[in-house]
């Protein structure tokens, strides 16, 4: 999938200590590959490319209820965003612009809402188009020009403001941080025996050789490309490598099917790599790493 060459250069969203999940009756999943990549795609022209600049919150079905994920005020209510979708605006406490996209037209009247007014985190919003099928969340910084989202054209660099809401999101649901940047994946490749070089490396021939092999001992499309599938197979891969759930408890020799031995088992190596620790997720997202909310992406 094509990706933006700033895209690990766009902050973490701090916000809330403990934000709630926007989907409360959907089971938490994420398109955590999809912020600064999955485009450029055409819009109405061949020159209206550009980047996803958020996360989608996937699999919600019609009428899915949506719900303010921390203490904030309503800053944009039916704001245009697909056809037939609107986008909810909040502005919360914690210096965050969130856009909440994909919801049906009017239904913030079902819960009394209007302009300007403050809600609590859990409040209700408004509820999910089932034809889209998802919450598209952006996340900014509440600065007092900021009034609505930012489309990220190809071309240009991200936009002023604009904040990486994966940490946020997945701090939601308890889970830790999921593998995005190149350091991540090149220490998860290595933690499965397939990379051998330098994990602080760009990402280049060697670490797609590794990837091409991991790809195919986990029997998977061998495209040396770091999708959803590959995502969701590498961490299942490090889940059984490490099925505990903490540093102390872990004996576990499992190895899958086709993966390379290891002479120590994978938490007896962990190293704490420019912020990045290795560790189990929770809510369906296998094995992961953490990142502090205030490293830079």
């Amino acid at each position: 999938m094509a990706r933006s060459p700033d895209w690990e250069k766009i902050p973490m969203a701090g916000g809330a200590d403990k934000p709630a999940w926007p989907l409360p009756t959907v089971t938490p999943k994420f398109a955590t590959w999809s912020l600064g990549g999955g485009r450029p795609f055409g819009c109405t022209t061949q020159t209206c490319q550009r980047w996803h600049a958020g996360v989608d919150l996937t699999d919600a079905p019609n009428s899915a209820l949506v719900i303010a994920p921390e203490d904030g005020m309503i800053a944009g209510l039916d704001k245009g965003w697909t056809d037939g979708t609107r986008a909810v605006f909040l502005r919360t406490d914690s210096g965050l612009f969130l856009v909440l996209g994909g919801v049906i037209a009017g239904s913030h009247k079902e819960f009394g809402l209007v302009h300007g007014q403050r809600v609590k985190k859990g409040d209700k919003l408004g509820r999910i188009v089932g034809g889209y099928g998802m919450l598209h969340l952006e996340a900014y910084k509440a600065e007092p020009a900021r009034t609505a989202n930012s489309r990220w054209w190809k071309d240009d660099p991200p936009p002023t403001g604009l904040l990486n809401p994966t940490n946020y999101i997945e701090r939601m649901v308890g889970s830790n941080m999921s593998l995005l940047q190149t350091r991540q994946r090149l220490q998860a490749l290595a933690d499965l025996g397939f990379y051998k070089g330098d994990v602080g490396a760009a990402w280049g021939s060697a670490a797609i050789e590794a990837l091409k092999a991991a790809q195919t001992a986990l029997k998977i499309s061998v495209d040396g490309k770091w999708g959803p599938e590959t995502e969701d197979a590498i961490q299942t891969a490090l889940k059984a490598q490490a099925p505990c759930g903490s540093l102390e408890d872990c004996n576990s020799e499992a190895v899958p099917e086709g993966m390379p031995s290891k002479s120590t088992d994978l938490f007896a190596s962990l190293k704490i790599i420019g912020g990045v620790v290795a560790g189990l997720t929770l809510a369906g997202v296998a094995a992961a790493f953490i990142m502090s909310s205030s490293e830079s992406r």
